[in-house]
């Protein structure tokens, strides 16, 4: 205790009233800390009882209780004269001013707020006791007040009522004080808000800049693609169609020397043909200037004509082209030219990248959640794609080894540029594999647009 309020702890006892366990043992541990002497009554009759038989030097009270509450127990020790100098200090959460007035006119000499500080219980209670004496002198009847258009008469000493005012207004103190730190910490915290949003609009002003420069530096490589494409397709077709003129040995004939580099100059002539025009493909999708031309298309007639283009090139490396195709007619609407660009490039995919067995053309139609889909497939006996590789098979510029020999043939922009197309035609594109055995890529298309 301090010393300003001259008592000695140890000749003191106190009765705590609380019908929660939890809450009485941390009570009497506090309160014994300080050396009092402690009882402990779960519920207010038992209280009375315990403060007959023994009468405490105060009585701290939980007001909500079993059987008898807070303001029951404080009401019955105040009307019996035996006990009415008892200081009765009651624990509310002091929610409603009419919880003060009530503790007033049922007797209470103090009230602790929930939740409270310990150094504060524990000074309200040295308190309380020094002041015991002095409330035994207090001879006033009582006062009036009005709370809510309602009269009340409170029947209180001086000193009773002093105190509970001086404990209001400490509690109020309190409150406060713990409200400014609150608003503090809200003013922080809207400062630092304010900050952050300032961080990221100037983050989102960058980005806004940069996406600007990209969708600049997009439009511009676009321009200067197909730009290219156009400029070197015109002497390439050029350097195809005289070597293809030499080859017929129209101008006179060959040795055989001459003939096999003529042979050579021809293939790679329009090998690098095909690659401007996928890059000139792709850059027309990625600038949405591709057109579809809707018509009806026979799917047993175009496949049929674009595997008869790429026969050569299978028998060549000794493999079987099987079409599996229903007898009845498909009919479906789609870009004839598209759908073909699709066929040929997942046809020419199988064929380079299988050294033996067969590759596989399929046709077939199937309902799906109530839509008629028409799907083509194209199978492979090749060594298949690693499941780590999988996931860059769409990817534009993305070359995988998927056999033992690398295939560096192509800009990696085949399947890139197939994705995208079945994407226009309203469709999709997937593949299932299993490495070392072989691949199915199918395009599915909606049987109507």
């Amino acid at each position: 205790m301090d010393a300003t309020y001259d008592i000695q702890p140890a000749d003191f006892e106190i009765l705590i009233v609380e019908d929660s366990p939890t809450q009485a043992e941390r009570l009497r541990r506090l309160i014994q800390s300080k050396s009092y002497r402690v009882r402990v009554a779960a519920n207010g009759q038992l209280a009375l009882a315990l403060i007959r038989q023994y009468r405490p030097n105060l009585v701290l009270s939980d007001i909500i209780m079993p059987e008898m509450n807070g303001y029951e127990l404080c009401c019955a020790i105040k009307a019996d004269p035996a006990l009415r100098d008892i200081p009765v200090i009651l624990v509310t959460a002091l929610n409603d001013a009419k919880d003060i007035i009530r503790g007033i006119e049922c007797g209470a000499d103090n009230f602790i707020r929930k939740p409270y500080a310990e150094e504060y219980l524990l000074s309200r209670i040295g308190h309380m006791l020094v002041n015991q004496k002095l409330r035994a002198d207090d001879n006033v009847d009582g006062i009036a007040l009005y709370l809510g258009e309602q009269k009340h008469f409170i029947h209180a000493g001086r000193q009773q009522i002093l105190d509970l005012l001086i404990s209001t207004y400490e509690q109020a103190v309190q409150v406060n004080g713990e409200l400014q730190a609150r608003e503090r910490q809200v003013i922080e915290l809207n400062m630092r808000l304010a900050h952050h949003a300032a961080e990221l609009e100037t983050i989102n002003g960058e980005i806004a800049r940069k996406n600007l420069e990209l969708a600049e530096a997009s439009r511009m490589k676009s321009a200067f693609i197909a730009n290219m494409s156009h400029e070197l397709r015109t002497p390439l077709n050029a350097i195809i169609g005289f070597t293809g003129a030499l080859l017929m040995k129209l101008p006179g004939p060959l040795t055989g020397d001459q003939e096999k580099q003529l042979t050579t100059i021809r293939s790679s002539a329009r090998h690098l043909l095909s690659l401007i025009n996928d890059i000139l493909d792709v850059a027309k999708i990625e600038a949405g200037k591709v057109t579809l031309a809707l018509e009806r298309v026979q799917c047993q007639d175009l496949l049929n004509q674009t595997a008869d283009t790429l026969r050569t090139l299978a028998v060549q490396k000794g493999l079987a082209l099987v079409m599996d195709l229903p007898g009845e007619p498909v009919v479906i609407d789609s870009d004839r030219r598209a759908l073909t660009q699709i066929i040929i490039n997942l046809l020419n995919n199988a064929i380079k990248f299988t050294e033996q067995g067969a590759v596989r053309v399929a046709l077939a139609q199937r309902i799906d959640e109530g839509e008629l889909l028409t799907e083509f497939s194209v199978t492979d006996s090749g060594a298949g794609i690693r499941l780590e590789d999988q996931s860059k098979l769409f990817q534009a510029f993305s070359q995988l080894d998927s056999t033992s020999t690398r295939h560096a043939e192509g800009a990696g922009l085949g399947l890139y540029l197939c994705q995208n197309l079945a994407s226009l035609l309203g469709g999709r594109l997937f593949f299932t594999s299993d490495y070392g055995h072989g691949s199915t890529f199918t395009l599915s298309l909606p049987a109507k647009r």
